[in-house]
């Protein structure tokens, strides 16, 4: 296959209305298992359009309060069609991990809980192992629900506490924080993410390049599973999250040029990133807490060997 314009505008499309269908029907599953699990909704939020499904809701069971939050490509908009799980986090809010600086936890007026995530995880898992038989596998950081093929995708659900950054207040303010949630792995180690600010950095930038920023993403997606399809390796070697972190570092300006073709405009992104590897190293995730090689899976070099290859190949592969 060798890449025309008509090509590159086909990868730059959301998902399909059939798709969208799919996951939101996975949605309403999981929901749905939470409520017979003893969970009552308190307040729902859809605000979903052509880019993105943007779904959460908040739920409590026995007066503790969790959010129900839609993220990874799905929730973003960044998803394309070989991205087939759906990414579902359960938060708990009224216990949550914390840290400090200024002040200690009690200085808050917090007091500790013998709530267990890692219980709550295993408990749920076992619930919804007796209503949908033979379809959970528990994993190091979530629970993977198969999907059945049709209406119901495969979902990875992330039972976790919000974690709660008072590390720059100097106000015992209960409310000056950086929120994020806080993974408890089964191994005994622990991811901090911050999803809800990846989707709103995500969506400012995509607003602020006339909507191409997640178009590019996607196109990208795309060819990455190009390069992996035709042997070469270093595609293998970047995660989905790690190549749209990569492009969301890429300025506006070049996203949103003038152009006289997709073509072009995917050519001076790509550009881009070959003539700044250097400055990968400083590159924040979207969230812009984060930089990219926080992340022991983003691997300098291996990041550099796929953007050296990703230029070869979309040079190799236009066609006029």
């Amino acid at each position: 296959m060798k890449y025309t314009n008509e090509t590159l505008s086909y990868y730059a499309k959301p998902l399909s209305k059939s798709e969208k269908d799919n996951c939101e029907s996975t949605i309403r599953v999981v929901i749905n298992i939470l409520e017979d699990f003893g969970f009552r909704t308190t307040r729902s939020k859809n605000g979903s359009n052509e880019d993105e499904l943007d779904y959460s809701y908040t739920m409590v069971k026995n007066n503790h309060e969790f959010t129900i939050l839609l993220q990874g490509s799905y929730g973003n908009g960044t998803g394309v069609r070989q991205e087939s799980d759906v990414d579902v986090s359960i938060i708990s809010e009224s216990v949550w991990h914390g840290e400090y600086n200024h002040f200690k936890q009690s200085d808050y007026g917090f007091v500790g809980s013998n709530f267990s995530i890692l219980d709550f995880k295993t408990n749920l898992a076992n619930f919804i192992n007796l209503n949908y038989p033979n379809t959970i596998k528990i994993g190091n950081k979530c629970i993977d629900f198969e999907g059945n093929g049709s209406s119901r995708k495969n979902v990875d659900l992330v039972p976790c506490l919000r974690y709660r950054d008072y590390t720059n207040d100097i106000q015992r303010d209960p409310d000056n924080y950086v929120g994020g949630i806080y993974i408890n792995c089964n191994d005994g180690n622990y991811i901090i993410n911050y999803p809800e600010q990846t989707r709103t950095n995500s969506t400012r930038k995509n607003n602020d390049t006339n909507y191409f920023y997640k178009k590019v993403v996607r196109i990208l997606k795309n060819i990455k599973d190009d390069m992996k399809d035709n042997g070469i390796m270093s595609a293998n070697a970047v995660s989905s999250f790690a190549l749209e972190s990569i492009i969301y570092n890429v300025p506006n300006s070049i996203i949103d040029g003038y152009y006289n073709s997709m073509y072009e405009r995917i050519n001076a992104v790509i550009t881009y990133l070959y003539n700044c590897k250097n400055s990968i190293k400083f590159f924040k995730e979207p969230n812009e807490i984060l930089y990219i090689f926080d992340n022991p899976n983003n691997v300098y070099e291996g990041i550099c060997d796929f953007i050296n290859d990703l230029w070869r190949f979309f040079e190799w592969k236009l066609i006029w």
